[in-house]
């Protein structure tokens, strides 16, 4: 995104009151153009996780294709369809979909194995998971989901995010 504001600047100059003829006010414009680049992160719909509806170990999303289970201090998230789009670097095996530690990054999952659990309770739109210093929401465009230093992802059909 960028923004862009115009300082203008107008400086009178006058000549001392009761002078002559042949000396005019000075007047002189100084315009100056301040240009500032904003990096703006995707929109992300708020969601209250003051009462989280769900803290079982293992959810999924109303849409069935997203699947999220807590083990220890480790939250993955698995996207049925496959990490869109892929990570540059390399997998042997499947882009499953993020994986989340208790501290630190979020990072692509790259596994033979899926934690969905097609009878994990559903997180409904708009509604929050807590467990062991990890949240997470369902949104109509993906789940979002963060720990306790506020690092997370956003992992839908088409994309995923990590901040």
């Amino acid at each position: 995104m960028l923004r862009i504001g115009v300082l203008t600047a107008i400086v009178l100059a006058t000549a001392a009151c009761g002078g002559s003829t042949s000396s005019e006010p000075a007047t002189s414009v100084v315009t100056h153009t301040v240009v500032e680049t904003v990096t703006a992160t995707p929109p992300v719909e708020t969601i209250s996780t003051v009462t989280p509806s769900l803290s079982s170990r293992t959810f999924q999303m109303p849409s069935r294709n997203i699947g999220c289970m807590l083990y220890g201090r480790v939250l993955a998230c698995d996207v049925l369809s496959g990490l869109t789009p892929e990570p540059k670097r390399s997998c042997e095996l499947d882009w499953a979909g993020m994986i989340l530690e208790a501290s630190g990054r979020p990072q692509p999952r790259c596994a033979g194995d899926t934690v969905y659990d097609q009878d994990a309770p559903v997180l409904e739109y708009g509604k929050s998971w807590a467990r062991n210093g990890f949240t997470c929401a369902s949104m109509t465009n993906g789940v979002q989901c963060r720990n306790g230093e506020d690092h997370g992802f956003l992992l839908s059909r088409e994309t995923w995010t990590r901040y």
